[in-house]
């Protein structure tokens, strides 16, 4: 029950934090969807990107245009888990967004913490987004390939159909996404989230969006993980396991729906020109540690251990950077 009191008491935080403020920020006219991907399904190598795009008009674009993103991101983190070592990823993006509204992404998450350089993920991304109003829509349907060597808690999935709704309404930008992974066993997901955005200089090319988001979802992804890639693949640093040990887990009850963490964020942009450049540092807490039952294989032995996993607080942070090419008229 404690963990609901939690749960309430970060809206009612945000709620009151954001009316305090409310005369002291500046109404942007803007549609933007908080930048929270990240942590969810919104796998944190396809959804970096929108932490880094600026607001825009609630009005399509009058130019469809071609868009180059760089983002840093400093440990690979999802729903609050992280693999047993960090997880730097650089993720250079390419982007065509059409007027109409339609957009197409697709990156590579480079892994940077192995002694070279190697290739974490592509990400190929469809998505139709729209905003009537203060209010604002998108619908995305991703693709993803991890390689073989992949420390990513959500490796297993191969793609997701995400829909992300918002509604500013001045004093407060509450958003809620639903998402569906699809994998061999699906997750589904829900994010709600509570953002309200800042803008400073007098034409407001610099903005901070302090957000409070909540995530919740099935474990199916993380339980693969565990099965296949926790103990398994060589990790810089690490060394490997005896060649007559093998050692795989479980998470139990993976397919229940529960809150797996929470998030407090506060995406920086400044916008100059063609540039965009971004900071966002995220700090998650996790709640709902799983029970993991571990097998261990020595020569032709097998143990079992069944234990709660601990799940420690974590601070990361994405810097990245956007170039928008103008285009011609169509």
């Amino acid at each position: 029950m404690h963990k609901w009191y939690f749960s309430a008491s970060i809206v009612m935080c945000s709620l009151c934090f954001a009316q305090k403020l409310t005369a002291q920020a500046k109404s942007s006219g803007t549609d933007t969807l908080p930048g929270t991907r990240d942590t969810t399904l919104h796998n944190s190598d396809s959804l970096m990107k929108k932490s880094i795009t600026p607001a825009t008009d609630s009005t399509p674009p009058a130019r469809s245009h071609l868009q180059l993103n760089l983002v840093y991101e400093s440990n690979d983190v999802y729903l609050g888990r992280t693999d047993s070592t960090a997880l730097p990823l650089l993720t250079p993006e390419i982007s065509y967004i059409f007027k109409s509204g339609f957009e197409i992404d697709f990156s590579v998450g480079i892994n940077m913490a192995s002694p070279s350089p190697q290739i974490n993920s592509y990400t190929l991304a469809v998505l139709y987004s729209f905003n009537p109003g203060n209010y604002s829509g998108s619908a995305t349907l991703s693709g993803f390939k991890y390689s073989s060597g992949s420390g990513s808690p959500n490796a297993a999935q191969k793609g997701s159909l995400e829909y992300d709704n918002s509604y500013d309404f001045g004093f407060i930008e509450p958003s809620l996404s639903l998402t569906w992974t699809f994998a061999t066993h699906p997750d589904y997901q829900i994010s709600f989230a509570l953002a309200h955005e800042f803008d400073f200089l007098k034409n407001g090319n610099l903005n901070i969006t302090p957000t409070a988001t909540m995530n919740a979802s099935t474990q199916n992804v993380y339980n693969s993980y565990y099965q296949n890639k926790r103990f398994s693949i060589p990790r810089h640093g690490k060394p490997p396991l005896p060649a007559n040990v093998t050692i795989s887990g479980e998470v139990l009850n993976a397919d229940q729906f529960q809150i797996m963490d929470y998030e407090i964020s506060a995406p920086v942009n400044f916008v100059t020109g063609k540039w965009t450049f971004n900071f966002s540092p995220t700090y998650a807490l996790p709640v709902n540690p799983p029970d993991i039952k571990l097998t261990t294989k020595i020569n032709n032995q097998t143990f079992y251990t069944t234990y709660k996993q601990s799940l420690p607080n974590t601070f990361y942070y994405q810097v990245g950077i956007t170039y928008t090419f103008s285009s011609r008229k169509s």
